[in-house]
């Protein structure tokens, strides 16, 4: 611990109080007492530097220490995390390199058992968004095409990533990993002292192998900005009076997770006054837009999975039947949207009037049925029927399905 009798004495000698110090510099008398004393191990340079230009003195600036760690994060997962911790904490600068290679990504991806390749721009989103407040730490992106993968190559490697780092002005002191084989190679190949970081996995056990081979069995080691691309959605069309809503809150009721509840009814009592009567054409991209937004919220806090009440595809039927037309902005959220799993229920439960509901005759509910399966069709959307018309049996043939989904038995 350092001596600041030099401070003591400054403070002294200018007639100020510990009081009138602490609040010029923005730390507590307590803070500015304990660290005249020597009581505090690893005193804040900011706190420091403000001291010593109100008292008028130099501040004794070191030399900026500069670390940096390379790796796929394919995908971001609380071992790389735990890493970049602990390498951010001991260094005043971190770089974050991220290597990418399409070939051998792609590769990664097909003997994996994800259900969507991340992209290089979600591998960046997902470092940015985790770090985004720790300012000392810098994410980059090195593209490693061309170069023999590793563990080979090292060669190449190092030539490649000496340049990109010349580039971008890194002039590293440190590299931080937790492989112990590469521990060699970084020394010999760029010359920059290596620092192994729980090398045995014995805090934070996890790969990203393993994560790409069963990301819901993993899923707790699955970062809250990396887990709504692994998400299943779950969507329960239908129409009038099939029950969709009441199997909604039952499948996440039971799976202990998010909902996107159908945004079109509360548009219809929120802007319409409740009478779907007043609906018009140009209501549409209203409420598919409303109903983007419900699904976005749903899957960011899901559990493994997320449940949807009424997807895009069910509002172009309502605005077919009702407008006799399609809507382009509607098509392009059928478009954008596809869900993992489509449920059609079949429209053969007790018809309820509740205020909303137009469509409860036998015909026209048999119609609606037969253009919902135009629609899905036209779409190339495959989807699942449940025809059984007991609730109960219902419930468990959906939970089935789910499960099925998941990988669960």
């Amino acid at each position: 611990m350092s001596s600041f009798n030099y401070l003591k004495s400054a403070i002294k000698q200018q007639g100020c109080t510990l009081q009138q110090v602490a609040e010029a510099c923005g730390v507590t008398k307590g803070y500015l007492s304990q660290l005249l004393n020597a009581k505090i191990k690893s005193p804040s340079a900011q706190k420091l530097e403000a001291i010593h230009r109100f008292l008028g003195l130099e501040f004794p600036r070191r030399q900026k220490t500069v670390g940096v760690i390379f790796g796929k994060f394919y995908p971001l997962h609380t071992g790389h995390i735990y890493l970049i911790q602990r390498a951010c904490s001991q260094v005043d600068e971190l770089h974050v390199i991220l290597n990418y290679d399409d070939q051998r990504d792609l590769r990664l991806f097909e003997d994996s058992a994800m259900s969507q390749q991340p992209t290089l721009s979600d591998r960046l989103r997902w470092l940015l968004q985790t770090f985004k407040y720790q300012k000392n730490i810098r994410i980059h992106a090195f593209n490693e095409q061309g170069m023999e993968p590793y563990p080979h190559g090292w060669d190449v490697w190092s030539r490649g990533v000496k340049g990109f780092m010349a580039d971008k002005g890194i002039e590293a002191d440190f590299i931080y990993s937790s492989e112990k084989q590469d521990l060699a190679h970084y020394r010999e190949h760029l010359g920059i002292e290596t620092v192994i970081i729980d090398p045995d996995r014995s805090f934070m056990s996890i790969s990203g192998e393993q994560i790409r081979q069963d990301p819901f069995r993993y899923w707790d080691y699955i970062p809250t900005e990396v887990k709504p691309f692994f998400v299943r959605t779950v969507a329960l069309i239908g129409g009038e009076s099939s029950g969709k809503s009441t199997m909604v809150n039952k499948l996440a009721n039971i799976f202990n997770t998010t909902s996107a509840w159908e945004y079109g009814r509360d548009y219809v009592f929120t802007h319409l006054g409740g009478d779907e009567m007043a609906l018009q054409y140009s209501d549409y991209d209203k409420i598919a837009l409303g109903q983007a937004q419900f699904i976005d919220f749903a899957v960011k806090y899901a559990n493994k999975v997320t449940f949807i009440d009424t997807d895009f595809v069910t509002s172009q039927a309502f605005c077919k039947k009702y407008h006799g037309r399609e809507h382009p902005f509607v098509q392009a959220m059928i478009d954008e949207y596809r869900f993992d799993l489509v449920i059609l229920l079949k429209n053969n439960t007790p018809w309820v009037a509740d205020g909303l509901r137009s469509l409860g005759a036998p015909t026209d509910r048999d119609e609606f049925q037969r253009l919902l399966q135009v629609l899905l069709h036209d779409n190339h959307i495959p989807y699942v029927r449940v025809d059984v018309a007991d609730y109960d049996q219902r419930f468990l043939q959906c939970i089935t399905l789910v499960k099925e989904l998941l990988g669960e038995r």
